[in-house]
This record gives structure tokens, sequence and C-alpha cells, in this order.
């Protein structure tokens, strides 16, 4: 081997002794810890990073919203958010307060008002009980059969004069056959009917 070959190997050699020295340091210098930084620090630096970031951009202002953060806006930005008219919140649930008086105010107006209504239209009705001493006989208001039958309540009868009677097969009424009953406004008339069988003879005139 002669000088300069030799010259040449030392060279590749220590370049290699380089390399692997530098590839050294670079992996102690990657597993080597960072610094640990407490929150106060790191808020710190964060804050000053944003404010050095929107600095450079020129336009640009701390502004304090109304849950105390800091916004970063433009003059025009803030102009607007200036204009906003902040909600008050006590003066919204005062406002809705007044709206649930409101709506309860009229609410009860309006029961009054149906109570009243009902009432002033009872005033104006009143009923007439009829009383019999046979049960189940058909009771007859103004010359009409209804529904019910002795002893019962007819309820909600306009105030004036009716006429009430009764009628079951096989009897006939002792005394008069129909009664003349005033109702009054309010008031509950009573009115009592007598039945008897009726006899052979009493039928066969019937039929005559």
């Amino acid at each position: 081997m002669d000088h300069s070959e030799e010259q040449r190997l030392r060279e590749i050699i220590r370049k290699e002794l380089e390399a692997r020295e530098d590839l050294r340091d670079k992996e102690r210098v990657a597993s080597t810890p960072a610094p640990r930084l407490n929150e106060a620090d790191r808020q710190r630096i964060i804050d000053d990073e944003i404010s050095r970031f929107y600095a450079a951009r020129g336009n640009y202002k701390p502004f304090e919203n109304e849950d105390g953060e800091v916004e970063w806006l433009t003059e025009q930005e803030i102009l607007d958010r200036n204009r906003q008219i902040p909600v008050d919140v006590e003066e919204l649930e005062e406002g809705q307060r007044h709206v649930r008086n409101r709506f309860l105010i009229i609410a009860v107006a309006a029961f009054l008002a149906v109570a009243l209504m009902v009432y002033a239209l009872q005033q104006r009705q009143g009923s007439i009980q009829v009383l019999c001493n046979v049960d189940g006989a058909v009771i007859v208001l103004n010359g009409h059969p209804t529904e019910f039958r002795t002893d019962n309540v007819l309820r909600d009868l306009p105030v004036g004069m009716h006429v009430v009677s009764v009628a079951k097969l096989g009897y006939g009424i002792v005394g008069d056959p129909a009664r003349s009953v005033e109702v009054k406004a309010g008031a509950q008339e009573v009115v009592a009917f007598q039945l008897e069988p009726k006899t052979g003879r009493d039928s066969g005139q019937a039929k005559n």
C-alpha cells in the first residue's frame, strides 16, 4: 500500500467516526427531557405568542368580552361589539315574570267570566222534582214523554209555567191528570202524583 492510498483510507475512517459521533450526539439531544413548565408559565408563554402573532398583523387589538375572556379583534369588529345591546339577565327574568303574571291574571279573569256565565244561566233555570207512589211511571213534560221515570228530578228547565204528568200502563192518576208548575230561577219545585190500578170497568170504558 503506497502513502496516498493509506491517507485516503485514514480519511474515510475518520469521516465514518465523525458521522458516528454526530449521530450519537443527536440521539443524546433527542433523549434529553424538555424542561417542565408549571401551568402559569405555560399560559404566559401561550399568551405571549398569541400577542406576538396578532401584533405582527398590525390591525388587531385585545378585547375583553362579556365572559371576561380576551379576544383579538379588528377595530371594526370592536365597534360592532360595542353597538350590541347587552342583555341584562335580571331584566330578562323580570320581563318573564311580568309575562307570567299577565297570563295568570288573564286566565283567572277568563275563569271568573265562565263561572259567572254558568251561574247566570243557572239563575235563569230551575228544576221540578216529580214524586209518585208507584215507581217506574214515565214522566210527561208539556205533553211529551221524557226519558225519566218516577221518582226523579227534571233539571235545567227554563223559568216559567210547565205542565207535568205521569203515565204507567194499567194505572190511572188520582185527581188532576196534569199539574201546572211554575219554575223559578235557581229553585226546585215539587209535584206529587198518586196512581191506582185501573179496574175492569175503567178498562172497558177506555176501550169504548
